[in-house]
């Protein structure tokens, strides 16, 4: 392998080790979004696993989610020892390894240069529900990297034609809803992808079947044990109408949609942005906006609430919704036109928007990495070619620097 083929993972890595370095080895706590969650949930149903094992109980315990990363890392653990920057060392390598997939996938599978893809998977990396994440002990990133596996595999059996291929995408799916049961926008994609729909039906079935016997056990969505209303798939688990994560989704890829792409694309967009296209575009968002409104509601005693930077911005700026509704459903209009309904930024994005409908719990962390996924996805070969056309990414990353600067250690 030359150099220059080492040279993309590499820079793709400094980030996670200049934090690491900068913990003293990850000695350091980090005192990050949901934080709290490690030594609430996550490290007393590691310790339980690894202390039960190998037959743990996988009904009964404290974690909201499916038990697949608590068990990897109880058996690390046993290996390796459960000192808090052991564990947290995987979480690293966890994440390290997502990035890697994005970058395989927005190269190899979307045809982006690799100075682009470079750039746009560092923006990613650095994001704050995903960077935050990949140095504490939450679940997120492990399913985000099976998601990541399950896409390109996917996308590369529908191109291909093969089975095989589709198989080992269904594995990750398994693998990714074992860790993470919000993760079933991967169901519709594989089918859309899916060779042959009837065994791909049947594949995608297999795909579901453990943690559908998971839930069986538990008697619905979430463990024995655990908190409910930490659960935003479960009925009762919020006191919020469903409907608002549509709208805040809407409201997160604008922000992206804007800044990545919005430069260099804005001309290729306006042609197609038909006046029957915009308008239905404008009124979905305003009927989104009216049917579910999108006010933010702090979490307080006995009530979730709502979590992340953009409510809090809307605290201080009453009409931010208002806005970022309407000019994230036409930016999704437009951009979609442009890609093609074929598309995997079109398929992807709707197998996620249909997921959403039923979410209760509007964190932004479980909307954020998404939302900036298929914005990238959305990014073409002819973007991003002049340099004043990567403001918008700049300004984000810097953004992203800033907030992870501000996490206490």
């Amino acid at each position: 392998m030359t150099g220059r083929r080492w040279f993309y993972p590499l820079v793709l890595a400094l980030p996670f080790l200049a934090v690491a370095a900068a913990l003293q080895g990850l000695t350091v706590e980090l005192q990050t979004f949901h934080g709290s969650d490690a030594r609430s949930y996550h490290l007393p149903t590691i310790q339980q696993f690894a202390d039960a094992l190998p037959t743990p109980d996988l009904v009964h315990y404290p974690a909201a989610q499916a038990p697949l990363f608590h068990l990897l890392f109880a058996v690390y653990g046993k290996v390796v020892g459960f000192d808090l920057w052991k564990l947290q060392a995987l979480s690293v390598v966890i994440s390290y390894l997502a990035v890697l997939a994005l970058f395989h996938l927005l190269t190899d599978r979307l045809g982006l240069q690799r100075r682009k893809a470079l750039a746009l998977t560092l923006l990613f990396a650095l994001s704050p529900y995903f960077f935050g994440a990949s140095f504490i002990l939450l679940t997120d990133n492990l399913a985000i990297l099976f998601a990541l596996v399950a896409v390109i595999l996917f996308h590369r059996s529908g191109e291909e034609g093969s089975m095989r291929l589709f198989a080992l995408g269904c594995l990750a799916t398994a693998l990714a809803l074992l860790t993470r049961q919000a993760f079933v926008w991967l169901l519709p994609l594989g089918l859309f992808y899916a060779p042959r729909k009837l065994p791909g039906l049947a594949l995608l079935a297999a795909a579901t079947a453990p943690l559908g016997a998971l839930v069986v056990a538990w008697g619905g969505l979430v463990p024995k044990g655990s908190d409910p209303t930490s659960c935003g798939l479960c009925p009762g688990s919020g006191d919020h109408l469903l409907g608002r994560a549509l709208g805040f989704t809407f409201v997160v890829f604008a922000v992206y949609a804007v800044a990545v792409v919005g430069p260099s694309a804005w001309r290729q967009l306006r042609p197609l942005l038909a006046p029957a296209g915009v308008a239905l575009a404008l009124a979905l968002a305003v009927a989104l906006l009216i049917a579910f409104p999108l006010e933010f509601s702090p979490p307080g005693p006995g009530v979730p609430g709502d979590a992340g930077h953009l409510w809090r911005a809307s605290e201080k700026v009453p009409l931010l919704f208002w806005v970022l509704v309407p000019l994230g459903a036409v930016s999704a209009y437009a951009l979609g036109r442009r890609a093609g309904p074929r598309s995997l930024a079109v398929v992807f994005g709707l197998s996620f928007l249909l997921s959403v409908l039923p979410v209760r719990l509007v964190y932004q962390k479980y909307f954020d990495p998404f939302a900036l996924l298929a914005v990238l996805m959305f990014v073409r070969r002819d973007d991003l070619e002049r340099r004043w056309q990567w403001v918008g990414v700049v300004a984000l990353a810097l953004a992203f620097v800033a907030y992870a600067l501000s996490f206490e250690v």
